[in-house]
């Protein structure tokens, strides 16, 4: 029986999609700033999740992690200060009660935005959920000013209408 030879090409290509693994630069040695990420507890088992889940390509929190232990962790990460960051953000309403994840709306968003942060800066990942619209965005943390823009979806709860203009609206937008 012949064992099959992997050539350096393939073993390359067999890893490359593997790169966004790697971590981040260490932003430490350099001018930077902080991201991070936030929750609101709306009742005992719904609490609204505002994060960060890329930077620049590389995957930094897990999306797929919800368990009990971590929703309510607020991450934080270094960005480099002076150059732009791209930033892959979601937010989305968690429930403890099993059945009201299966059953109910998790009113979730997700987009990307990219800001140049300041040197010594720091930036949270805000947002607002509800059945009608849920938005997620950056903002900085003394002043409150949206860095980059917001992200927007239409909820089950908005009419089909509304959705609708809402997406010319969008559309428009990024024209």
């Amino acid at each position: 029986m012949r064992l099959p030879v992997l050539s350096i090409a393939s073993f390359t290509l067999a890893f490359a999609g593997c790169a966004n693994l790697a971590p981040l630069p260490d932003a430490s040695t350099v001018p930077h700033a902080t991201l991070a990420s936030s929750h609101i507890d709306v009742d005992g088992d719904r609490v609204d999740l505002f994060r960060y889940l890329v930077v620049d390509g590389h995957d930094v929190i897990d999306p797929t992690d919800l368990s009990i232990k971590s929703v309510e962790i607020d991450h934080h990460v270094l960005l480099a200060a002076g150059r732009n960051a791209h930033v892959d953000i979601d937010a989305l309403a968690y429930y403890g009660n099993g059945a009201r994840r299966l059953f109910w709306d998790p009113m979730h968003v997700q987009g990307s935005i990219d800001f140049v942060p300041a040197a010594d800066a720091s930036y949270v990942v805000r947002g607002t959920l509800t059945p009608e619209r849920s938005t997620v965005w950056v903002e900085d943390s003394a002043t409150h000013q949206v860095v980059g823009k917001k992200v927007s979806a239409p909820g089950r709860g908005a009419s089909a209408a509304e959705a609708a203009a809402q997406a010319a609206s969008a559309a428009e937008a990024q024209e």
